[in-house]
């Protein structure tokens, strides 16, 4: 849902000055936003249609019930299937690199959507993702290269994925009316594992340069203190893409669109319809670039101990233990609404008994509270 974003973003941006009506008729179903690209490699080729209207109702629909096809200047035809959400799919597809591509839609309106043929980009490998230290964070870079000097333009994308540690470790389930017990290994609650994807248009191009090296690209920056992605590991997958140049300086155009605009010193918004073209009426825009490359990938790992000694945001910095001793009404109240969770038992010094509890406000102790779950990835390492 990259391009939606970036439409919806164009649109607000747009509402911070003064309302303009554009010179172009919307249809009442929005324009057709098209995503995704015609893998020419390994993998799935997967498409999502939505509909954006305008600018006075920047809402997006996912485009249901549609036909997908990808077709060949040779007449070769690969249908996908719709997989809800307005997402398509097909596996990895037969394709002859010495043809061209592109993708025909049909929508239940009865409209008919086809893209330009493309030629198949083979994108080289990723030759390092690397991290440095900045002030106030760390910087991501990737490096890539093609000896035969044919990809000169590229893209990123990347998949970040962390795991945090929630501020108490608990020990003991509160079983209601008073009662605990040992939480079993299986059922501790304190290391947890998100993720997220990249937002941003990452493109860049070696055309003007005599090797087709791309050394060190500033791909994204993580601020210690604005989030907790380094706060116990991180990781990050890049993937890389090689884009004909009539593709990137769309993405380009988009880019400058969608990040570049906000003041009146700004280059205005230009039109971002690419290479999609509504057969049925020829008028009408389309939101959409479709391509054909293959895609190449690269994973990191950033562990706390990797970093400098800096102080580096958890998102617990405010909890506080209580301890709460160890009575019935001390401890009913406590943790009878499941608004706070045991933490630990203190024992006597002077004999076996338990004294008191210790505990916390569930989203100090359960890192599920906030957002991550326990889950740890496949490729977790």
């Amino acid at each position: 849902m990259k391009i939606t974003r970036w439409l919806i973003l164009l649109m607000l941006l747009g509402s911070c000055k003064d309302k303009y009506t554009a010179p172009v008729h919307i249809p009442a179903s929005g324009f057709l936003v098209v995503e995704g690209f015609i893998n020419a490699g390994n993998g799935s080729t997967d498409f999502t249609l939505s509909r954006a209207t305008g600018l006075d109702s920047p809402y997006v629909l996912q485009e249901a019930g549609a036909s997908v096809i990808v077709e060949s200047d040779g007449g070769n035809q690969y249908p996908l299937t719709e997989k809800g959400n307005g997402n398509y799919s097909i596996d990895q597809l037969p394709l002859d690199l010495s043809q061209r591509y592109r993708v025909r839609i049909k929508t239940t309106d009865g409209k008919e959507y086809l893209s330009d043929l493309s030629s198949a980009k083979i994108t080289p490998p990723i030759d390092s993702v690397s991290w440095k230290p900045e002030d106030g964070g760390v910087r991501i870079f990737v490096t890539t290269h093609d000896p035969t000097n044919n990809s000169r333009y590229y893209q990123w994308n990347y998949e970040e994925t962390w795991e945090y540690e929630s501020q108490y470790i608990s020990t003991l389930e509160y079983l209601g009316a008073g009662l605990f017990k040992q939480r079993a290994d299986s059922d501790y609650v304190h290391i947890c594992y998100i993720g997220d994807i990249s937002t941003s248009i990452s493109v860049g191009s070696t055309a003007k340069l005599n090797d087709d090296v791309m050394f060190e690209y500033p791909l994204t920056f993580i601020s210690y203190l604005a989030s907790n992605k380094l706060s116990r590991k991180y990781s990050i997958l890049v993937k890389q893409y090689a884009l004909t140049k009539e593709w990137y300086e769309w993405k380009e155009k988009i880019k400058k669109n969608t990040e570049e605009l906000g003041s009146i010193f700004d280059a205005q918004p230009s039109d971002i319809s690419g290479n999609i073209h509504c057969v049925s009426n020829p008028g009408e825009p389309v939101i959409g670039y479709v391509g054909c490359t293959s895609e190449t990938e690269k994973r990191i790992f950033i562990a706390r101990s990797d970093l400098p000694q800096t102080q580096v945001h958890t998102g617990y910095e405010q909890c506080i233990e209580d301890t709460i001793p160890n009575a019935e009404p001390n401890i009913m109240i406590y943790f009878e609404s499941g608004v706070n969770l045991p933490v630990m038992p203190i024992y006597s010094t002077r004999g076996p008994g338990i004294v008191a509890y210790t505990g916390a406000s569930k989203f100090c102790v359960d890192c599920r509270e906030a957002g991550g779950v326990l889950k740890k990835p496949d490729f977790w390492q």
